[in-house]
C-alpha cells in the first residue's frame, strides 16, 4: 500500500483494475487486429495516432467517471449506473437499450472466437464459438468477484504478449509508410467512420455503453477515488502502448493481411509457427476476457447473480449469441462498434453535465448526492 495525496492506494487493487480494464477493452477486435485495423491501421500512421490520443484522453475522463460513480453510489451490481449517471428517465431507457449492444458485442466476441479457431485449427467455426459460451457461461456463474480476479490477472498479460508479437513484426519487416499509405488511398478499405476525429470519439464513448455496469461494479469495489483514477490511468497507459505496436505492425503488412479476418494471428504465424500457437492461445484469452463481463451485465440488468433464475439467463444469453455468432466477424465489428460508439454520445453528454455540477459542488465544498427513484 502507498499513499498518493491524502489516500492510501492498494497497488494490488490498481493493477486489478487497471488489469481488468484493459481485459474488458481488448476483446475479439483489439486482439485479433481487426478492430485496430478499422479504427487506427486504415486510417495511415499520422491520423492513425491522431485517433490513439483522442481515444486515450476522452477514454480516461470517461472511465474514470463511470469507476468514481460506482465508488460513490456503492453499486455492486451495476444495475444503478445509467440511473445515476442520467436521471430516472433516460437512465432507465438507457438501462434496457444498452443490454442488447452488450448482446450484440458478445456475439461479436463468438464470432472472433470461430474465426480464431478456424484460422489455427482448421475446424468448423461454429464449434470455437460453442466451445468460447460453454467456458464463458460457466466463470460468470461464480459471480463478479471471481470474474475480477480472473480477467484483472489476464488483461496486462495479452498487452504484453501482443507488444513483442508486434515489435517482432516491425523488427523483421520494418515499416514502409509510403506503401501503407499508398494501399489505404488506392483499396476500398473499411473504416469505422468517414472521420478519423469521430472515430477517436466513437472508439472511446464504446467503453461508456459497453463498460459502464462492469465498471461501475468494479469501481464499488475500490476503497477511494484515487484508486479508480490510478488504475484507470495505468489501464490506458498500457492500452495505448499495446494499440500502438499493433497498428505498426498491420502498418508494415498491410498489402498481406488487409483482407484477412484475423490479421493480428497471421503476422504472429508469419514470424514462427510456435508463436502462432502461442498468440492462437493468448487470442482466446482476450476474446474470453471480454465475453465474461459482457455476459455479466447483460445477466445482471435481468436479475441477481447466484441464483437459480441468474443461472438460466446466462444459458438463453449463451446460446442467442451462439446462433448470432454465424454473422461474419469483420461485419459484426464494422456495424456494431461504431453504433454502440453513438450511443454512447449520449452518456458523454451526461458526464460533461455531472462533471460541470461536481466542480460547482467542489467549490461550495458538498458532496453531490445521488439521483432518488422520483428525479
Amino acid at each position: 500500500m502507498i499513499k498518493i495525496g491524502r489516500s492510501e492506494v492498494r497497488i494490488s487493487m490498481v493493477i486489478k483494475l487497471a488489469g481488468a480494464f484493459c481485459a474488458f477493452l481488448i476483446g475479439a477486435g483489439f486482439a485479433t487486429g481487426q478492430e485496430i485495423m478499422q479504427y487506427f491501421t486504415n486510417y495511415g500512421i499520422g491520423k492513425a495516432i491522431g485517433v490513439m490520443t483522442i481515444n486515450a484522453l476522452l477514454g480516461a475522463w470517461t472511465s474514470a467517471a463511470v469507476m468514481n460513480l460506482g465508488n460513490e453510489s456503492k453499486d455492486v451490481q451495476g444495475l444503478e449506473c445509467y440511473k445515476n449517471l442520467c436521471g430516472k428517465y433516460v437512465g432507465t431507457l438507457l438501462s434496457w437499450f444498452v443490454p442488447l449492444f452488450m448482446f450484440l458485442t458478445l456475439m461479436t466476441m463468438m464470432a472472433g472466437f470461430g474465426s480464431t479457431f478456424n484460422q489455427v485449427f482448421g475446424g468448423p467455426e461454429w464449434l470455437g464459438s460453442l466451445i468460447l459460451a460453454v467456458v464463458v457461461t460457466l466463470v460468470v456463474l461464480l459471480g463478479l468477484a471471481s470474474v475480477i480476479d480472473t480477467i484483472g490477472f489476464i488483461g496486462p498479460t495479452i498487452i504484453v504478449v501482443t507488444m513483442v508479437m508486434a515489435i517482432g513484426v516491425i523488427a523483421k519487416h520494418g515499416v514502409d509508410f509510403a506503401n501503407w499509405n499508398h494501399y489505404i488511398t488506392t483499396h476500398d478499405v473499411l473504416l469505422a467512420s468517414s472521420s478519423w476525429v469521430m472515430a477517436g470519439i466513437l472508439y472511446a464513448l464504446w467503453n461508456i455503453v459497453m463498460c459502464l455496469p462492469f465498471m461501475s461494479a468494479m469501481g464499488s469495489k475500490a476503497k477511494n477515488k484515487t484508486e479508480v483514477v490510478t488504475g484507470v490511468v495505468l489501464g490506458n497507459v498500457l492500452f495505448a502502448a499495446g494499440g500502438l505496436c499493433l497498428v505498426l505492425a498491420e502498418g508494415s503488412q498491410i498489402d498481406l493481411i488487409a483482407d484477412i479476418s484475423v490479421p493480428a494471428l497471421a503476422m504472429a504465424q508469419s514470424l514462427s509457427p510456435i508463436l502462432g500457437v502461442i498468440y492462437a492461445v493468448v487470442l482466446a484469452l482476450a476474446i474470453f476476457t471480454t465475453a465474461v463481463p459482457l455476459m455479466w451485465s447483460v445477466a445482471a440488468r435481468l436479475t441477481k447473480e447466484k441464483t437459480m433464475k441468474f443461472a438460466i439467463v446466462c444459458v438463453i444469453i449463451a446460446v442467442l449469441g451462439f446462433f448470432g455468432s454465424y454473422l461474419p466477424f469483420e461485419t459484426l465489428v464494422n456495424i456494431v462498434t461504431p453504433a454502440v460508439g453513438y450511443v454512447g454520445l449520449i452518456g458523454w453528454l451526461f458526464i460533461i453535465w455531472r462533471d460541470i455540477k461536481l466542480v460547482k459542488a467542489a467549490l461550495e465544498k458538498r458532496r453531490l448526492p445521488m439521483p432518488k427513484d422520483g428525479e
